[in-house]
């Protein structure tokens, strides 16, 4: 990789993340006792939208948005992909349903989503705000890396980056402590694997933010749980993928 790429990915990560802790800076400054105007505490709904933003300037800045835009929908909607969304959703809900019933959880889906109503508007608010996320970390971070570094090194790096930046929300918005943000944060870098190679097999940010979706909505059980099926799931591939190799 071209050396003034790579520093330029590293200052956009950088930049990221300082902009997006700034979102819940307001937000840990009241929590510590200092008066903040209300209207400084509603940045951390900007929290989102960093990344997106931050592409957008970075991507113009070097006469580079038309490619990155385009890249974010590089091939046509598969209905393989689609599939695949449709069969993850269905192996969360039934997880988190046989969860539930293990655990005798029997308010799991109801704690969540109270209404019909609910479910709509969080599948809709979750997907607009996973077409902001999968936009910048997969459709600018990833595609720029995997074209210099190749697929491996661009999804950790891509997954550890993008762990890091939900640190300040698990923190400071969740008040997680540091054993339960270490779960979440392996959870991260393990989703970011299935997303990225999700998105680099159908190069379409909007499937990509529905797969996206559906990990939010439909694997509601502790994440320590999903932790553990998607390590599960991961090492069927392997084993299935050595098989064939053989």
């Amino acid at each position: 990789m071209n050396k003034n790429i790579f520093v330029r990915i590293v200052l956009w990560t950088i930049s990221v993340w300082a902009f997006s802790f700034v979102c819940y800076l307001p937000m840990l400054l009241e929590q510590n006792g200092i008066g903040v105007p209300p209207i400084l505490t509603a940045a951390k709904y900007l929290f989102v939208v960093v990344p997106f933003v931050i592409s957008v300037v970075f991507s113009s800045a070097h006469s580079e948005f038309k490619k990155w835009l385009t890249g974010l929908f590089a091939e046509k909607i598969k209905l393989k992909s689609i599939a695949f969304c449709a069969v993850t959703g269905a192996i969360g809900l039934a997880f988190s349903f046989l969860y539930s019933l293990i655990a005798k959880e029997q308010n799991l889906f109801t704690d969540n989503y109270p209404t019909f109503f609910s479910i709509i508007a969080g599948s809709a608010y979750l997907f607009v705000t996973a077409l902001a996320e999968e936009s910048a970390w997969r459709g600018y971070l990833l595609n720029k890396l995997s074209d210099g570094k190749g697929t491996p090194f661009a999804l950790i790096y891509t997954g550890i980056a993008w762990a890091v930046w939900h640190i300040p929300m698990w923190t400071i918005r969740n008040s997680l402590g540091i054993g339960e943000t270490a779960i979440y944060f392996i959870w991260t870098v393990l989703l970011s694997f299935v997303l990225g190679k999700f998105f680099l097999t159908y190069k379409n940010v909007i499937t990509t933010a529905l797969l996206h979706m559906l990990f939010n909505i439909c694997f509601i059980a502790p994440v320590q749980y999903n932790v553990g099926l998607l390590c599960l799931a991961a090492a069927t591939v392997l084993v299935a993928a050595k098989k064939k190799r053989c």
